[in-house]
């Protein structure tokens, strides 16, 4: 038996409490969302939950050290170890966000620009199926996915930035998440840094990076 959290009752949000309840019967769920609409969508399924009508990253602003949760399924269109990070008072007062190095996305298939400087990096040219077993070869394309994109992430070496990163692991088809715990593990590591840091979240072929420095 597990317990999850799961960031958003849009349709990939609905898609994960209804696969991942299929996986475990005996599993114990939480829903997070703002749209009241979105909830009452997620409701209408068999699977027993708790709902709660809140915005994602402010419910993670709140302490976790008392979460019931293995899992946090993040399912809403936000980088959510960013955005947490960049809500807490103490990261604002001493750091700010810089475009990410153009070198994050070197050799990765698709990398694209965000409005803020991120960079969302991807190894598929095509759409992926929202049920991917996101496998070791891709089974779209048949390329090697041997060393997921994380691994990639951690191991980079670009001169005055030091990656910071979150694994999502797969959960259930086209389900990815991580324990809680990485965004607590993110905050002290991020203190920790003495240059600028790429914080990413990524799976085995999908994956955002955001760059911070610290504030003069």
């Amino acid at each position: 038996m597990a317990s999850y959290l799961i960031l958003g009752a849009g349709k990939f949000g609905r898609l994960a409490l209804k696969r991942l309840a299929r996986q475990d019967r005996e599993a114990a769920f939480w829903v997070v969302d703002r749209a009241p609409a979105a909830l009452a969508a997620a409701r209408d399924g068999t699977q027993a939950a708790h709902f709660i009508e809140e915005d994602a990253v402010a419910f993670l602003r709140k302490p976790l050290a008392r979460s019931p949760w293995d899992w946090l399924i993040p399912m809403v269109p936000v980088h959510v170890a960013y955005a947490c990070l960049a809500a807490d008072p103490r990261v604002a007062r001493e750091w700010q966000a810089v475009e990410v190095p153009e070198a994050v996305g070197a050799g990765v298939q698709v990398a694209r620009r965000g409005p803020r400087g991120e960079l969302f990096l991807s190894r598929a040219e095509h759409r992926c199926p929202d049920d991917c077993e996101a496998g070791p070869v891709c089974s779209i394309s048949g390329e090697s996915r041997e060393t997921p994109l994380y691994e990639e992430l951690a191991a980079l070496a670009i001169p005055g930035f030091q990656p910071l990163v979150v694994a999502s692991r797969q959960l259930a088809p086209g389900v990815g998440g991580y324990p809680p715990g990485e965004l607590a593990a993110l905050a002290r590591n991020l203190a920790g840094c003495r240059t600028r840091a790429l914080i990413a979240t990524a799976c085995r072929c999908h994956g955002v990076v955001h760059g911070l420095k610290r504030r003069e």
